[in-house]
């Protein structure tokens, strides 16, 4: 027995029970944050602009390339080439000798080749892009665009926040709805318990009783649901956290001490809105000023470019390749200097120039319509907010009102003095006002979220 005891130990120790993790709000958002298949995706475009970084820059760098090339002419190519020697060394011969007539008739054709059967090249080429002013205009423009990808992921870290923060509080208030409910549950039950015992006695109905236990059955099964509700919320948690759904997880904020400091917090109406706290506003101000460099970049097509090349080649002609009594290797090289300038291209650019300057318009029409809409959520939303917090506090105060009500019927219900009737009328006068409390704190923390969202503080 000592044995089987002793090694029942040695597994606890060895296997301890893995606790569920806890989050607070921030922990939570973090870990949404760090572990975001769209924060990754987004991260990924980062590196891929990188990538066209290192592309477009190279056209500007010195580029080399080496070739060795083999041909073999199964058939040698020939040029017809007519014979111009022997009329020309007849008429000479003619003038020098009497007894030579001078030629006459026509030349004789015959082919000529310029190739060898076996030929093989080997060359370096070099080639460098000295001056392009459309060139650099691309490149700082590929390096925006870096920066414009990488608030895609400020863009996704707001969306992650303000996700993971509205499905953290619907646990809060789910779970407050269930401490609410089973605080009901445990005056009911007590109060049922007096009752069936005044009923055993002969001080009360039957009929009170039974009024009791429907009560208690309708209040027990709105139980069953909050447990259904909160279990749907704390997956929705991990799906925004991208967390394992099959693995448990437990919130950690008061929702107590969250409503009390939104109680006091002060709000000033006619504050002025910060866009630049908007990861889109910045998105919009980085997409304009790419714009920018694009029209100049189409303006600067119309400066010459420079470009400096080099080759340097020997090559291999032979009748048969390895014959080394053949001639060998014959060298060749060159260096340029050449310039571009663009004289004439249909108007091409005109019309490129256009289009751009165009869609820098367009931007600058989003931009004000963006700061508008902005500045009517957060004011909506500050007196969204205002509103709720008002109503929470009437909700609060009728609650107090209900719930002494109900207290009152509870004592004169079991004094003898009071009947079932009132006690139930009480009662859904209270479940009603608990239910009002509650979607007061809903909506309490969904404005103050909303508030936050919309001044970009999320």
């Amino acid at each position: 027995m000592i044995k089987w005891l002793s090694f029942l130990f040695i597994l606890t120790i060895s296997f301890p029970v893995e606790a569920q993790q806890e989050f607070s709000l921030d922990q939570a958002i973090e870990y949404a944050i760090n572990n975001s298949n769209n924060i990754k995706l987004a991260q990924l475009d980062v590196a891929d602009a990188d990538a066209q970084i290192i592309e477009y820059r190279s056209i500007g760098l010195p580029q080399v390339e080496a070739g060795l090339n083999y041909q073999y002419y199964f058939q040698v190519p020939v040029n017809p080439v007519e014979d111009f020697i022997t009329p020309s060394i007849y008429n000479v011969l003619a003038q020098e000798f009497e007894e030579i007539d001078p030629f006459t008739g026509t030349p004789q054709t015959f082919e000529f080749a310029l190739f060898r059967p076996n030929n093989l090249f080997a060359s370096v080429d070099f080639r460098w892009l000295l001056l392009d002013g459309s060139y650099f205009s691309g490149l700082k423009a590929a390096k925006l665009f870096k920066e414009l990808t990488r608030k895609g992921i400020d863009v996704k870290e707001e969306e992650i926040r303000a996700n993971v923060t509205k499905a953290y509080m619907n646990i809060l208030i789910a779970e407050e709805s269930k401490k609410i409910i089973q605080n009901n549950l445990k005056i009911l039950e007590k109060t049922l318990e007096d009752t069936r015992a005044f009923y055993e006695n002969g001080f009360m109905e039957k009929l009170d009783v039974e009024r009791l236990e429907l009560s208690m059955g309708i209040l027990q099964t709105d139980f069953e649901k909050i447990d259904q509700a909160i279990a749907l919320s704390y997956n929705l948690l991990k799906f925004q956290m991208s967390y394992p759904i099959n693995e448990e997880i437990q919130v950690t904020e008061d929702l107590e001490t969250l409503v009390n400091l939104m109680s006091i917090e002060k709000i000033d109406l006619e504050e002025r809105v910060d866009y630049n706290n908007k990861a889109q506003y910045s998105e919009i101000l980085l997409g304009k000023e790419l714009n920018k460099l694009n029209v100049q970049r189409l303006k600067r097509g119309y400066l010459p470019s420079l470009q400096a090349k080099a080759n340097y080649s020997e090559s291999i002609q032979r009748e048969n390749l390895f014959d080394g009594n053949e001639l060998g290797w014959i060298p060749q090289g060159y260096v340029s200097l050449g310039i571009t300038l663009p004289i004439f291209d249909g108007l091409m650019k005109k019309g490129q120039v256009q289009q751009a300057k165009i869609e820098l318009d367009k931007i600058d029409v989003q931009k004000s319509e963006f700061e508008r809409a902005i500045d009517l959520q957060v004011a909506n939303a500050k007196l969204q907010y205002i509103n709720a917090r008002k109503t929470l506090q009437n909700r609060r105060s009728s609650l107090e009102i209900v719930q002494s009500i109900y207290d009152k019927t509870i004592i004169k219900f079991n004094e003898g003095v009071g009947s079932s009737v009132e006690v139930t009328q009480a009662e859904q006068q209270l479940y009603e006002a608990q239910g009002n409390y509650v979607n007061a704190l809903y909506e309490l923390l969904v404005t103050k979220t909303d508030l936050e969202i919309a001044l970009g503080n999320i």
